[in-house]
């Protein structure tokens, strides 16, 4: 990996670390009414709410100037840290370049790097790969929900791949796919993009077992690797 890639990684992942710290009270609001998981109809009457509160124009314009603000603070904290401290050794997983496919016929998404695992309040991964690469599909399925916005998940796919099996891709540039949408491995949901809270592109992927969030990395075959765990384990 050349020193340009290095840096911007390292720089992304000291913004991400730094708007985990500002998402702690989002993140607790989200465990106390939790967003519906693919599969599971209706909302929860306090989440309705707050939703028709957030989707009044005076207040996402209010969120849209602070989430700004907030961007751009971190943008120079971020600089001031690259200038004033050593570079932080960022575990990076070098993954191979043909796509592997398990006896579940599940795959990656797309051929990128692992930025962020899976943890508690982070309940998918995260991987980095340039704006406007296709993003494809873990496995055959429909499509049952297309969610376009500038908040949150951004432009988000999720897909019901049968079995209780279920999948979730976030932070979407643009998005092919319409809901009922029958979809195969082999086609192209959207491209990765950075809309929504972010701080660079990646597309952050969920996946859910009987509504219950699972690690992707540990069911897609190109993370199942010993340097993973080693990973997993700093």
């Amino acid at each position: 990996m050349s020193s340009a890639q290095n840096k911007q990684e390292d720089f992304f992942m000291v913004k991400r670390l730094l708007l985990e710290l500002v998402m702690i009270p989002y993140q607790l609001y989200r465990l106390i009414v939790p967003a519906p998981r693919p599969g599971r109809p209706g909302s929860h009457p306090i989440s309705k709410f707050f939703r028709r509160t957030f989707e009044h124009k005076r207040t996402r314009k209010a969120i849209s100037a602070a989430l700004t603000l907030l961007v751009m603070g971190l943008g120079q904290m971020s600089n001031l840290m690259a200038r004033t401290t050593q570079a932080t050794e960022v575990a990076l997983i070098s993954q191979p370049e043909n796509r592997l496919i398990t006896q579940t016929t599940l795959e990656k998404p797309l051929d990128g790097r692992l930025a962020q695992g899976f943890h508690g309040f982070h309940r998918g991964i995260d991987i980095l790969d340039p704006v406007g690469t296709p993003i494809e599909p873990i496995a055959d399925g429909v499509v049952t929900e297309v969610s376009l916005g500038r908040l949150g998940w951004g432009n988000t796919v999720v897909v019901d791949h049968g079995n209780g099996l279920a999948s979730r891709y976030a932070h979407m540039n643009e998005v092919r796919m319409i809901e009922n949408d029958q979809i195969n491995k082999d086609q192209t949901l959207g491209t990765v993009g950075m809309t929504g809270w972010t701080t660079g592109p990646h597309l952050h992927l969920e996946v859910y077992q009987n509504g219950r969030a699972i690690d992707p990395a540990a069911i897609l075959p190109a993370f199942t690797s010993a340097d993973y765990r080693i990973a997993q384990e700093k």
